[in-house]
């Protein structure tokens, strides 16, 4: 078998990279905001942590805010819901020569290991025969193929423009690498902007993603609970305003995601240039949740870290499966695309019935017989998110450079969306602010 569950350089779990992070102690909610500093961070995810941590490293007065209750981003762990960690979104350490994460995590002391690929596949309620898994990861090498070919060729066009769709298992393939890995039907993307990103081997950390976020947070001051709802920057530096007063600064780092800032959760004074607003519209959020359930046995008798993955037809209703994730009796079933999006707005209940309807189908009434409880995310709906991880459309791959160009050099973003090839997980948004944040520093010292 050739790769499967790799866009250029895309790794299918990339959204579970993104997401991970526990509380901050309470006592950082009450951290007192000035009125006065060189910088202001908008956003303590991974991003905004990096670039907190840079800063204070060159000397740089600055005041880290976030909206949200706690740190991390889309980086959240905890371990309330199911009494084991459960990644409500970064779950996959990848990138391991470039991800800061990767060593972060191998020092941290907690269980850190490389992940397995033990696959089951079920059409019809029954297991299918090794010939059809076969055909299945043909015509998967058969879709992969084609978009690396356009990708490779610079063809910023969609990824169902170029792929083939009409062999049975062709549906399935295109769900494993549009929705479950990117988060998006395939004429949602860009072929160019996926064979730009990074090649990727995926570790699990057995304590979570996000607590490995929330844990390089410790040590630094964060007002919580202290949105930014306006951005003026046409004096000489920048006043950001929140519910707890306004701060004026040299300049604001801003890394809330694309969804927030299309969505004008942030309203900037004057507007942002016309060609920054096309950028961030031209590299939107992906819709992808985890419907989470807990069985009290190994269910699907793979061991740790099995894949679940069964036919998908053409209405496109599908689910992947993480099984028994690190041995906890977790699994976590991911939607995608367009029909994530329909099982959100459907709510809960609805998801975790698909899916439980799904398994009882495959494996019969073991499902219910050994369930505990379930859950499903709503990144889409969450203010503070709008989304998933960001990636360009058909036909937006040139403006992810422009998005990272400074505003006026006072503003500046940061985040996952802003890397160059490592978009999409918690190692790109690490790095986007860490370099974000020394080209601030150049900007204010000068």
């Amino acid at each position: 078998m050739t790769s499967r569950g790799k866009g250029g350089g895309f790794d299918r779990r990339r959204f579970l990279t993104l997401c991970g992070a526990a509380a901050l102690a309470p006592g950082m909610a009450r951290a007192s905001l000035p009125s006065e500093t060189d910088v202001v961070i908008v956003g303590a995810g991974a991003a905004g942590i990096s670039a907190a941590h840079a800063l204070a490293g060159e000397g740089v007065r600055h005041v880290l805010i976030e909206a949200g209750s706690r740190v991390g981003g889309r980086a959240f762990t905890e371990s309330a819901t199911f009494g084991v960690p459960f990644d409500h979104g970064a779950h996959w350490v990848q990138n391991q020569e470039r991800n800061p994460y990767f060593n972060r995590a191998k020092q941290s002391g907690h269980r850190f290991y490389k992940a397995t690929e033990a696959y089951r596949i079920f059409r019809d309620g029954a297991e299918v025969s090794e010939a059809e898994a076969g055909r299945l990861w043909e015509v998967w090498d058969e879709v992969y193929g084609a978009i690396t070919e356009a990708g490779k060729a610079g063809e910023d066009v969609s990824a169902a423009s170029v792929s083939p769709s009409g062999d049975e298992w062709a549906q399935t393939a295109w769900f494993g690498i549009g929705p479950w890995e990117m988060g998006k039907d395939l004429s949602d993307f860009s072929c160019a902007d996926w064979w730009n990103s990074a090649d990727s081997v995926d570790w699990y950390c057995a304590e979570g993603y996000g607590t490995l976020v929330a844990e390089h947070a410790a040590g630094l001051t964060v007002a919580l609970e202290t949105p930014a709802t306006r951005i003026r920057w046409g004096g000489q530096g920048v006043e950001v305003e929140t519910p707890r007063g306004t701060i004026r600064a040299k300049a604001v780092i801003v890394t809330v995601s694309t969804g927030v800032l299309a969505a004008e959760g942030i309203v900037f004074e004057p507007a942002l240039p016309v060609e920054t607003q096309e950028a961030i519209h031209a590299i939107p959020m992906g819709d992808y949740n985890h419907i989470a359930v807990q069985f009290s046995e190994d269910i699907f008798g793979m061991g740790e870290d099995g894949y679940l993955l069964h036919h998908v037809g053409e209405d496109g209703e599908a689910f992947g499966a993480l099984t028994n994730a690190s041995g906890t009796g977790l699994a976590y079933c991911d939607v995608g695309g367009s029909f994530a999006r329909e099982l959100e707005e459907a709510g809960e209940e609805a998801a975790v019935d698909f899916v439980m309807g799904k398994l009882r189908g495959m494996l019969g009434g073991d499902v219910d017989r050994h369930f505990v409880k379930a859950t499903a995310t709503a990144w889409t709906a969450d203010p503070l998110f709008r989304g998933c991880y960001a990636s360009a459309a058909p036909g937006g791959y040139p403006m992810r450079e422009v998005l990272r160009r400074p505003v006026g050099e006072r503003v500046f973003l940061a985040g996952e969306a802003c890397h160059g090839d490592l978009w999409a997980t918690v190692g790109g948004a690490d790095l986007s602010g860490r370099d974000t944040a020394r080209a601030v520093a150049l900007a204010v010292a000068g």
